[in-house]
């Protein structure tokens, strides 16, 4: 449901970052981050297309892709989450999945909304304007320096990434929470077999979703190099097409 990882532009906004000192604007404008080329290639028209962008980032479009199991989704991952906390997606999520996140969140907390394509950190900047303690930040995920966070919510990314970006995505993620700190994948899950929309899905994963049926192949545990570091939590619901991970750093 959502590009490639992202961070921001390595702004003034994200920690940990020390640019040099120059008087040429030009020269001292941080780079921005490199689309992948399978994002490109993949996920143009649903995710970087200006055309296509606004057409899809509504709720509507949310709920139907993901057979109107979007809200219960939702507040599967959000119960992870305590109002206060420091939390981290990388990659925007289309729909109010964002504002809601930051609202759940609170003020007393933050949240850093990480992508890859600039056009989605336009869109989610201007769904976040109401809660000034969320940004969204242009960057690639993997190259993101800041943290530890509390709560890292990968909501329908991984489905999205070929299997060495997954390897990495989860790494990475693993590397950004310290003891005691979780992170939650939600995402899709191999139906069971009598599933009536198992069909369907296969068909729509092999023509739109390349990287999608890694997940019904793999657990997403065995895509962490150090997986024993961490205490594992495994749910899935609606016969299985999807599934609720959580990943808790231990002591």
């Amino acid at each position: 449901m959502d590009d490639f990882t992202p961070s921001s532009t390595l702004s003034e906004t994200a920690d940990g970052f020390d640019f040099p000192v120059t008087n040429d604007p030009v020269s001292a404008a941080p780079a921005e981050p490199e689309i992948p080329a399978y994002l490109q290639d993949t996920y143009y028209w649903a995710y970087i297309s200006p055309r296509n962008v606004p057409l899809l980032d509504r709720e509507i479009v949310v709920r139907t892709i993901l057979w109107q199991q979007h809200n219960k989704l939702q507040r599967l991952a959000f119960s992870e989450i305590e109002p206060g906390q420091n939390v981290m997606q990388p990659a925007s999520v289309y729909g109010s999945f964002g504002p809601n996140l930051a609202r759940h969140v609170g003020p007393e907390g933050s949240l850093d909304i990480i992508d890859v394509a600039k056009i989605q950190v336009n869109s989610s900047s201007r769904k976040l304007e109401p809660y000034p303690w969320a940004n969204a930040h242009h960057a690639n995920c993997l190259q993101w320096k800041k943290g530890p966070y509390d709560v890292i919510v990968c909501y329908f990314l991984l489905h999205e990434v070929p299997e060495d970006v997954k390897h990495q995505v989860v790494d990475h993620l693993l590397s950004k929470v310290e003891a005691g700190g979780k992170v939650v994948f939600v995402d899709y899950a191999k139906p069971k077999w009598w599933h009536p929309l198992k069909l369907i899905t296969s068909i729509v994963f092999d023509t739109l979703e390349p990287f999608a049926k890694g997940l019904w192949r793999n657990e997403i545990a065995d895509y962490a190099a150090e997986s024993s570091h961490f205490v594992w939590r495994h749910e899935t619901i609606f016969g299985d097409l999807f599934q609720k991970v959580v990943a808790t750093r231990k002591p």
